[in-house]
């Protein structure tokens, strides 16, 4: 690595774990939209309670992410804090179980100050980004 301030892991670590939930975040997830090109939108996110690797997300199953991640399911995500930033890298798994979709929607709602009765009747979905790369920038 040419740059000291970058660390490259394959992992969450706990520390890093703590740094992203220990304020409200919005991070940008990064796609591969149907002409190859990155499309980047930023995102409400939860960590995965149940797999440490994981980063957990939700959008419309209308919306083009969607479609795009269906066909390939690569995807980054951006957390930043001034000049202190995390890139994860993994892959997309979707659950597009209508209610638990639903109840992730609402629990990330809640999370982020938001009305979650304002999502029913959406057809949701839940992103689950495995994390199998995490690049910091310490400055």
């Amino acid at each position: 690595m040419t740059d000291p301030a970058l660390t490259v892991t394959p992992v969450l670590t706990d520390d890093l774990r703590d740094w992203l939930v220990a304020e409200l975040r919005y991070p940008v997830l990064a796609v591969i939209n149907g002409e190859g090109a990155p499309n980047q939108s930023v995102m409400w996110f939860d960590l995965d309670r149940e797999r440490p690797d994981t980063i957990l997300m939700n959008t419309m199953t209308r919306r083009a992410k969607f479609r795009w991640l269906s066909r390939d399911p690569r995807a980054s995500l951006c957390f930043e804090d001034e000049l202190f930033w995390v890139a994860m890298q993994g892959s997309i798994e979707m659950d597009t179980d209508r209610e638990r979709a639903l109840a992730d929607i609402k629990a990330l709602a809640r999370r982020y100050g938001s009305d979650p009765e304002r999502f029913n009747g959406q057809e949701r979905v839940t992103l689950r980004l495995r994390v199998n790369k995490v690049v910091r920038h310490d400055d």
